[in-house]
């Protein structure tokens, strides 16, 4: 069969695809997300988000026909990287309520009658409420909760990371245990009083919903379209390219911020390891973050076999994507225990990932079968896997065609569709 009618049947079945998860029975109760991400309104009224954000609430939009999204709101010139949704058709319906936007603590605890009377009144106007139990200063979940549960609405938490957890291998201070302490056990009662909980890993759900099992539900979060996956033909080709001999060193991206809980330094302490036994390594480093100094330092330091290059910043779309497919491994290796979505990212390109052995990562990584895990916040470990993998090059091949399978059932998307269901199914059970 030509390549031409392969590649046109293929681009039909994935359309069809897509006509499928874009067709979601519409939920027409008042829907109000209240999060801590800020938005920005400029001098001409334009209102700004992040880009990310943006493309998320669209596929919210898509089964919720009357959203109200309320957040911190902030009046300053147009931001740079940011996109004016009032512009985007898809938010024509969207209503925004600003909440004050503090920018510490004691700003918060002024501004907090404002906000909770804000809250009171948005809340009231709503069916179904939509929070969350991260954020700063203070988590949106921890005002929403008492006020959803007194106005006996349906509530609906979503938990996506925990970063009032302590970090592994992080100097610890007096006043961050005093936070991480009563922060779970906050978070914990948020939980326990939602009518819905969705969890991205099953760590999060174990250790925090302690009472009725049946409201919580594990979905993955994963930002990657349908038409970001290659087809298996594509990775084949890739694949061929990347083995052949020319491209026998082993080659790696770091995709993350530059901070301590990514585990960035604990990488370059393992590739000072494999320098000093002259293990063939290329490893680009793409991101920016507190660490970008110490890290071109570090890499200085090595002049034998590992060459390091940092790439700077590159926004998410097409071109990072392309970016992905030339590498041999992603790897991950955090120290905290949140779900990084550049794993999802990688899978649909056919890249498997090598990590360290997190809660979160533990969930979404099928070991030597997707990817591979080592000991966490451990640079010999981590050295051992990479120069394993240099090794192994027809096994990294496998696993990241294993990987794209992954990718077709952990789409953006699909995750949506995910959410929807679990949606309609409580609302039906329930009296909303």
């Amino acid at each position: 069969m030509p390549a031409m009618q392969v590649n046109s049947k293929i681009s039909e079945k994935v359309v069809k695809k897509k006509q499928a998860l874009e067709f979601l029975e519409p939920i027409s109760k008042r829907y109000l997300m209240v999060m801590n991400i800020r938005s920005t309104c400029d001098e001409k009224g334009d209102r700004y988000l992040d880009p990310m954000w943006a493309k998320d609430l669209t596929e919210h939009f898509k089964y919720l026909k009357d959203f109200t999204l309320a957040s911190p709101g902030q009046q300053e010139k147009s931001p740079e990287n940011q996109i004016a949704v009032n512009r985007e058709p898809s938010f024509s319906n969207v209503e925004f309520i600003d909440l004050p936007c503090p920018n510490s603590y004691k700003d918060a605890i002024l501004t907090l009658p404002a906000t909770v009377a804000k809250l009171w009144s948005a809340i009231g106007s709503s069916d179904i409420v939509h929070s969350c139990v991260a954020g700063w200063p203070i988590p949106m979940g921890w005002l929403v909760t008492p006020i959803a549960l007194i106005q006996r609405k349906f509530y609906v938490l979503v938990v996506e990371s925990a970063p009032w957890r302590l970090e592994p291998g992080k100097t610890i201070k007096i006043k961050d245990k005093i936070i991480a302490y009563v922060s779970e056990i906050v978070n914990r009662w948020c939980v326990n009083n939602a009518n819905l909980t969705i969890f991205t890993q099953s760590e999060y759900q174990h250790s925090l919903l302690t009472k009725r099992q049946e409201r919580g539900h594990i979905i993955h979060a994963s930002w990657i379209d349908e038409e970001n996956i290659i087809s298996e033909a594509d990775a084949a080709q890739i694949w061929h390219r990347k083995t052949s001999p020319s491209n026998k060193k082993l080659k790696l991206l770091f995709a993350g911020r530059l901070e301590s809980s990514k585990g960035v330094l604990v990488l370059l302490e393992a590739m000072k390891i494999l320098d000093d036994k002259n293990i063939a390594v290329n490893l680009d480093i793409l991101g920016d973050g507190s660490l970008l100094n110490q890290c071109k330092t570090l890499s200085k330091n090595l002049q034998k076999s590992v060459n390091i290059q940092f790439l700077g910043t590159l926004p998410y779309g097409k071109e990072f994507f392309r970016l992905l497919q030339e590498y041999h491994a992603v790897v991950v290796p955090n120290l905290s225990d949140e779900q990084p979505r550049i794993v999802y990212d990688a899978y649909s390109q056919a890249v498997p990932v090598l990590a360290s052995n997190t809660d979160g990562l533990r969930d979404c990584i099928l070991n030597h079968t997707t990817g591979v895990i080592a000991n966490s916040n451990d640079p010999v470990a981590l050295a051992d896997l990479i120069e394993w993998s240099a090794q192994n090059l027809p096994r990294l091949e496998s696993m990241g065609k294993a990987s794209l399978q992954e990718a077709h059932s952990m789409t953006h998307q699909q995750m949506h569709r995910s959410r929807w269901e679990l949606l309609l199914k409580m609302l039906q059970s329930s009296k909303v």
